[in-house]
């Protein structure tokens, strides 16, 4: 049974009590670090201290510029144990102006913005100095209180915030507890430090009382005993394009985009199980779909349904079955019941008990999500409407392709066209993979395009999770017209 199934007056005590009973277990792993969860819950309690000096406490909101991830798990875990919120300080921060943080700290490496009061965080004050605590009123502790406050941003390319509470974080964590056996998995990932899927995976493996390490350099993975790694396709491939790992490892975790059976078999030569999951920050983690290798050296995928309710269903709202796409919907109970700056897109999404994310998918013959693309991301070839990511697809099967995203060109002058961005194995063959980029396309979609473009780029812009960001790569498109004079 999982070390925090009841839950006490926050996340942090919750965290407390698990350190307690597995002091000895490391907890943080890297380049010049090493924490056992007894230090790391000492540390946790020094910086709590010392905010505590500064007059953070219940009601108050911690934002934090920091690339640390000693730094920004220790304040996030500092927060919570004096019932203050937490966010990232950034940009989208800034932009959005709707969270207002009454306290700002930053790491002595970053700068700040001069307009804003930030103060710095001494690295003494994350030492481990032997036992201190610190006292809060069990009364000022609300585990129903917004504590992270995460964004988002969806179709629309604007930031959305959502908050967590201590207890959905616990919930979240708790429904991940099976992807982390009590002190017997070696984390590492990736995500960067302050983004969703990094908070999502490393409080869990906390609260089960597993290790977290630091860094992407596969002999670290090894040296540490790594057995669980997450990332994106992308991010996974361009590691591992050099060679295969030289000891397999137990477990990848991929999210974002459909997996080509080349990439699969890929991935199956470095780790025993390759899992590629759906979620986002307003649900946390809902399916997975694992790829294996069978016997007879084919790939296969099966679903594995998540603690959460999944459905696929059409207009009419009714489930769609027998490989028919439709609309997904997923519910749980610890998803976010809206927005905090955007009632519109609350309205669109949170419907009925259900969040709607805007994916279009079918159910696979294994009982797997494939998911096609965006609701919006349609392309008009000719009269035929097709999802995007299936021209994604499309494309990344010809021999040369890398990856590649497709979009309908957003200058209003050629409204039905397509462009794609493609990364290339080899650039200085584009021509020739172009031809048949553009074959396959008429041959599988059976519609020609009086004006398509495929543009070769060294990389494609991606959102915080290493994900092709469609939305992005139509602003590219946008900026420079309007450089050029094409748009006003």
């Amino acid at each position: 049974m999982a070390d925090h199934m009841h839950f006490p007056l926050n996340i942090a005590a919750q965290y407390g009590a698990v350190a307690a009973r597995h002091a000895g277990f490391p907890a943080l792993l890297g380049d010049g670090v090493a924490l056992s969860h007894g230090q790391f819950w000492r540390v946790v309690n020094r910086l709590a201290a010392h905010l505590a000096a500064d007059g953070v406490g219940p009601g108050g909101l911690v934002a934090l510029n920091s690339r640390n991830m000693v730094v920004v798990l220790t304040t996030l875990m500092a927060t919570g144990l004096l019932g203050a919120g937490f966010v990232v300080a950034g940009p989208i921060l800034a932009r959005a102006q709707v969270i207002r943080p009454t306290h700002f700290y930053r790491t002595p490496d970053l700068t700040g913005h001069p307009a804003v009061p930030f103060r710095v965080l001494h690295p003494e004050w994350l030492r481990d100095d032997g036992p201190q605590t610190v006292e809060v009123p069990p009364a000022a502790i609300d585990p129903d209180a917004p504590w992270l406050y995460l964004h988002t941003s969806g179709t629309t390319g604007e930031p959305k915030f959502l908050a967590l509470s201590q207890r959905a974080v616990a919930d979240r964590s708790r429904a991940a507890a099976v992807d982390f056996p009590l002190a017997q998995t070696t984390f590492a990932t990736f995500f960067g430090c302050t983004s969703r899927p990094f908070f999502a995976r490393a409080l869990a493996a906390l609260l089960q009382a597993c290790t977290v390490v630091e860094g992407i350099d596969p002999d670290l993975w090894l040296k540490h005993g790594v057995n669980f790694v997450a990332a994106s396709p992308m991010q996974v491939f361009r590691k591992l394009e050099q060679g295969r790992l030289p000891r397999r490892i137990a477990r990848l975790e991929i999210s974002g985009s459909r997996i080509p059976a080349g990439s699969a078999r890929f991935f199956l030569e470095s780790f025993d199980k390759v899992f590629d999951v759906y979620g986002a920050s307003e649900t946390s983690k809902s399916f997975a779909n694992e790829i294996r290798l069978e016997a007879d050296g084919q790939i296969a995928i099966h679903g594995r349904p998540q603690d959460s309710e999944v459905e696929i269903v059409d207009p009419s709202g009714q489930p769609c079955t027998d490989g028919k796409s439709g609309q997904v919907r997923v519910r749980n109970s610890y998803m976010v019941p809206g927005y905090l700056n955007a009632p519109a897109a609350s309205a669109r999404a949170f419907r009925d008990g259900w969040f709607y994310p805007g994916d279009t998918a079918y159910w696979g013959q294994n009982g797997e999500l494939v998911v096609l693309g965006r609701e919006d991301d349609v392309i008009n070839f000719g009269g035929y409407k097709i999802q995007a990511g299936l021209v994604d697809a499309l494309i990344c099967s010809v021999p040369g392709v890398r990856e590649a995203v497709a979009f309908r060109n957003p200058i209003p002058a050629t409204k039905d066209a397509m462009i794609a961005f493609v990364v290339y194995d080899d650039p200085k063959l584009r021509a020739d993979v172009n031809v048949d980029i553009l074959a396959k396309i008429d041959r599988t979609i059976g519609y020609g395009l009086s004006d398509r473009s495929l543009r070769s780029v060294m990389d494609l812009p991606r959102d915080e999770e290493g994900l092709p960001d469609r939305e992005a790569c139509v602003q590219l498109v946008l900026k420079r017209a309007r450089e050029l004079g094409e748009l006003a």
